[in-house]
């Protein structure tokens, strides 16, 4: 894929997603990096995967597709994983999420230079897709 293509389908990604209010089953960090994969041309197994609208139902279909973490999942669907500093525009990285005691790794988009998309919440704010620095990241996929 070259790199036209990849800041091309990222944008749309931008575009559709910055400023989404977070809601589990249909504006989380799965669905935002599995509509992202579609516009780089990638099938995805969310249509078939099942609704769910809760953090539990969300671990449900993953286990149900056959993964047990959110780098599992992103592992099985036969990304490269490589080291955050090597993303690239398009990338799917990956960041700590979830709330205290029920942490988990939530998913989200380079976008360019040293900048990532994902779901985050400030103190006493709903989640929703920010900006900000591939530093908070741990994990990054190699998409293409």
């Amino acid at each position: 894929m070259d790199l036209i293509a990849r800041v091309d389908a990222t944008q749309k990604t931008i575009d559709h997603w910055l400023d989404a209010v977070f809601e589990w089953g249909s504006s989380d960090c799965g669905q935002l990096v599995g509509s992202h994969l579609e516009k780089l041309g990638f099938d995805t197994p969310l249509s078939v995967a099942g609704t769910y609208t809760t953090e539990l139902g969300a671990k449900r279909v993953m286990r149900k597709l056959g993964a047990f973490s959110m780098e599992d999942f992103l592992d099985k669907l036969g990304f490269e994983r490589i080291a955050p500093a090597s993303a690239i525009t398009g990338d799917v990285v990956g960041f700590p999420g979830g709330s205290e005691g029920e942490e988990w790794t939530a998913l989200g988009v380079h976008v360019g230079s040293d900048r990532i998309v994902g779901f985050a919440a400030a103190p006493d704010e709903a989640a929703i897709v920010r900006a900000g620095p591939v530093s908070v990241c741990t994990v990054a996929w190699r998409v293409g």
